[in-house]
């Protein structure tokens, strides 16, 4: 991790979770950090957790759903820190939407969020990277298991449909930033359950609309926490410049796609 000390990392989804832990721990490599999220009081904490770490956290209030925001957001993380030369596209939204009913509402903002959103930011990185000749970048998005599978749970189509979309988005930009002889890595994460907010407030709705039981679905399921996710991360930066984990898939060990859906 030493040859990314003092260099600028984008973290989306950072007030919790995920992206929360993913910012600390580059924090705490070393270096220059712009933690997003639409939460600024969760980022304020986060930047106050982080204050005695060698590197140096900036926190933007943004929200991945909106194109205009996330365009100002660059730019003004440009300003404050410099170029950036590491991507982690993380923030998500989950919700079930049954493709047959409309009374839950519309899943656009799965969409804006999982796709456009991190088209968009990372379209706004690469044109950076190309401008500052920056080659030798890392764009890692945390995709799930679910973008490589069609998940059997009424209501997950429009969450499975946005990560198979990263799966294709993933495995273009590669293909893009190798015509255009960039040496920039490209790696898609696919994680299993993780235990997070999200999750926990997903699976918290599913138990809900399911009856009560002794124990909650998130403590009967195997699960990941975000330190596991955090370590694969450090891992794919930490290779040689000349190696590209193009697909990292990681689930916790018993996990059970059958058992997710029906249990």
């Amino acid at each position: 991790m030493e040859r990314w000390a003092g260099r600028v990392a984008v973290v989306t989804g950072a007030s919790s979770g995920i992206g929360e832990a993913v910012a600390k721990e580059l924090t705490r490599q070393g270096m220059k950090v712009a933690a997003l999220a639409r939460r600024f009081d969760r980022l304020q904490k986060l930047a106050e957790d982080c204050r005695s770490y060698k590197g140096l956290i900036n926190v933007y209030k943004c929200d991945i759903s909106d194109e205009n925001a996330i365009v100002s957001t660059v730019k003004t993380i440009c300003e404050d820190l410099g170029p950036i030369s590491v991507l982690v596209n993380n923030a998500a939204y989950m919700t079930a939407i049954n493709l047959t009913e409309t009374d839950k509402g519309s899943p656009r903002k799965i969409y804006e969020t999982n796709v456009i959103g991190t088209v968009t930011l990372t379209q706004l990185t690469v044109e950076i990277m190309k401008k500052h000749n920056i080659t030798d970048g890392h764009i890692i998005n945390i995709n799930s298991i679910l973008g490589h599978c069609v998940f059997p749970m009424i209501g997950m189509a429009n969450y499975c449909a946005s990560k198979h979309a990263i799966t294709v988005l993933t495995e273009s930009l590669k293909n893009e930033l190798a015509a255009m002889k960039f040496k920039t890595r490209v790696t898609s994460i696919s994680p299993g359950h993780v235990k997070t907010e999200m999750s926990d407030r997903f699976f918290d709705e599913k138990e809900k609309s399911g009856g009560v039981k002794e124990k909650s679905i998130s403590e009967r399921i195997p699960a990941l926490t975000t330190s596991d996710i955090v370590e694969c991360i450090i891992f794919v930066l930490g290779l040689n410049p000349n190696i590209n984990i193009s697909e990292l898939t990681v689930q916790p060990t018993g996990e059970s796609i059958v058992q997710l859906a029906n249990d």
